[in-house]
């Protein structure tokens, strides 16, 4: 009797601190949206109200119709200050992330951590890069997955090499915060000058993974050799079937970063790309909010630019998405290797959306936005 009291109060904790990890999770992606709005702000003159009478009215009917209520018109407006086009579905921060959320209902199936897309891409027999040491809750873990001293991990990192240190949690690491290249030799990052120990004590506390460097396809190390450059996919399951936002991104570094697009703490350059991997005219900064025609760093011309092989980027997101069903809704970042075949990065949710409706030029789920609307004023 005891046993089953005591079982009881452990599922109830781990349920209230699960619920409160989502509440948080959820906070922080809008906050982020926020941050966003702001910083545009701040380099753009964003005017008060770029929608017509005529608009408002449509905005109105087309969320009341099918979401139930009015929305606010500051996203639609923002948008179209950035992209100058209008479209009815622009979807705001908040209804997204509700959608999102009721998709992965069962999200506590899923642990988010970075080193849980090794066992995913290892069932799809997809790439990802070579884990040489990982963390979790301050277990230290070699290669091959044996538990190892702490000592062993320092040893071992002693004369590592060029490497990536990054931590594990969405929370901690998203928008590539402390994502880092070093190089250790004789126990020191060459980088930096600083002691291994030092930064991994400093930055990364319990939950980090230690990786290959990889190194992109020409086709992507041609627009800017510093940084992985990498490709966001969304899939969603819907009525029985994997299906993909046909909105990818090409997330870009500049001005030395080692990282990609990283949002708005770091400049990077985002651009749409079409389904046979040819670029379009103009790349976003939104840092800065600045259309770039070239790399600013390369020179590159985006327009007509083709990246190889990447076709075969959308087959391997609704591939991996296909072996974890339980959950409804993920965003894969996945870049493709020298030998032009896809490596898995990242695997997140829920993920960003207005870059989506601001490169493309129209609401994020399109064609499937009436119908999901829907479906979210039915489950509440």
């Amino acid at each position: 009797m005891k046993r089953k009291i005591l079982l009881l109060c452990l599922r109830f904790y781990w349920k209230i601190c699960f619920r409160l990890y989502l509440f948080l999770l959820k906070e922080f992606s809008y906050a982020y949206y926020l941050r966003v709005f702001e910083a545009v702000c701040k380099v753009k003159d964003v005017k008060t109200n770029v929608l017509s009478k005529e608009q408002k009215q449509e905005i109105d009917g087309f969320y009341k119709k099918n979401y139930g209520k009015k929305i606010p018109y500051i996203w639609h407006n923002f948008i179209v200050n950035l992209n100058n086009k209008f479209d009815v579905r622009y979807m705001t921060p908040r209804i997204f992330i509700k959608i999102t959320e009721k998709l992965n209902s069962n999200l506590d199936s899923v642990i988010y951590d970075k080193n849980f897309l090794y066992n995913i891409a290892n069932s799809a027999n997809i790439k990802v890069p070579k884990r040489f040491f990982y963390s979790i809750k301050n277990l230290f873990f070699d290669f091959d997955n044996n538990m190892i001293s702490k000592e062993d991990f320092y040893k071992g990192m002693s004369n590592i090499g060029e490497v990536f240190i990054k931590p594990t949690q969405i929370i901690n690491s998203g928008y590539a915060k402390n994502c880092r290249l070093i190089n250790v030799i004789d126990g020191v990052d060459v980088y930096s000058g600083e002691k291994i120990k030092n930064i991994v004590e400093k930055d990364y506390n319990k939950d980090f993974i230690v990786q290959e460097r990889v190194v992109c396809h020409e086709s992507i190390s041609a627009i800017y050799p510093n940084s992985v450059n990498t490709f966001s996919i969304y899939t969603f399951i819907w009525n029985g079937e994997v299906k993909t936002i046909n909105k990818p991104v090409l997330k870009i570094g500049m001005n030395g970063s080692v990282t990609d697009y990283s949002g708005i703490q770091k400049e990077g350059l985002i651009i749409s790309i079409d389904n046979e991997g040819v670029l379009p005219e103009s790349a976003l900064c939104i840092n800065q909010y600045k259309w770039y025609d070239s790399h600013p760093n390369t020179g590159l011309i985006f327009k007509n630019h083709k990246i190889k092989n990447f076709p075969k980027v959308f087959e391997v997101a609704k591939k991996l998405h296909s072996r974890i069903p339980w959950l409804g809704f993920c965003k894969w970042d996945i870049s493709i290797d020298i030998d032009g075949e896809p490596v898995l990065m990242e695997v997140e949710s829920p993920g960003e959306m207005l870059q989506q409706q601001v490169l493309y030029k129209e609401g994020f789920f399109g064609e499937y936005t009436e119908e999901l609307l829907h479906w979210l004023k039915n489950k509440k």
